[in-house]
């Protein structure tokens, strides 16, 4: 059999353009490289790209909107290649955003850990953040949860989504003290807590993503359900027009109400 021709790495990536809107600003958009999945879902993608995106140093704010993602930035510290390869990397995730999350919550020791690994080291100091939110989270689980739509309940997975949204918090700040603490001391905490810089990334887009999906999910339930309250209201207002109208003609016709 001839030898198939290898493709070209443009033809396996994704396109991604970004179209500027301001100072440091941008909107992400892509194409999808061929073939595309079965179950891909714009909305979805969306998400994954502003939760990947966001956890990029120098990003600012990643929001979906538009058909795409509106990026605010530091172009000094991240540049526009950098923005593309993130938005590539969230559309190549392998494995479905409940996998990823249930995955994160098996890591959950280990970031706990990490978090009071911190507030005893004495080259960390004042006691970091992450060691507050870590304390945090231990105690308001539940009230962090309530955070969350009112809807939780009808949103699936909603109890593993309850558990990831009080993890942000620490792993925002365990992100942060990662940029900010002296090389060593990072790769040597995140050693001793089997973890690594690339995978505190990836599980604080995860848990933002299942936060954003949340959201999602319960503002098009609430919609639906409002949508559906409004029909039936107009279905009831007309038949109550059309039984006065009907009412009406009946009794003018009664030769009863007739005068004399």
């Amino acid at each position: 059999m001839a030898e198939q021709p290898e493709r070209s790495e443009r033809t396996l990536r994704s396109r991604v353009w970004a179209e500027t809107r301001g100072e440091g600003e941008v909107l992400l958009t892509w194409q999808r490289a061929e073939p595309v999945p079965e179950d891909a879902n714009k909305a979805a993608d969306a998400r994954a790209v502003a939760a990947t995106v966001g956890v990029l140093a120098g990003v600012t704010s990643a929001t979906a909107a538009e058909g795409g993602v509106v990026v605010t930035f530091d172009p000094a510290v991240v540049s526009r290649p950098q923005l593309a390869n993130a938005v590539r990397a969230a559309l190549n995730l392998d494995t479905d955003l409940r996998t990823r999350g249930n995955e994160l919550m098996k890591r959950t020791p280990a970031y706990l850990g990490l978090a009071k690994s911190l507030a005893l080291d004495e080259r960390v100091s004042p006691v970091p953040e992450a060691a507050r939110q870590a304390a945090a989270t231990r105690s308001t689980s539940l009230r962090t949860a309530g955070a969350l739509p009112v809807a939780g309940r009808f949103i699936p997975g909603f109890p593993l989504i309850a558990r990831l949204h009080t993890l942000v918090p620490v792993l925002k700040a365990l992100g942060s003290w990662s940029r900010e603490e002296s090389p060593e001391a990072v790769e040597e905490h995140l050693q001793r807590a089997g973890l690594t810089r690339e995978q505190l990334d990836r599980d604080l887009a995860t848990a933002q993503e299942a936060v954003a999906f949340a959201r999602d999910y319960a503002a098009e339930r609430v919609g639906k359900a409002a949508a559906t309250a409004t029909t039936a209201a107009l279905q009831a207002r007309a038949k109550a027009r059309e039984w006065a109208k009907q009412y009406g003609e009946r009794g003018s016709n009664n030769p009863q109400d007739e005068q004399p």
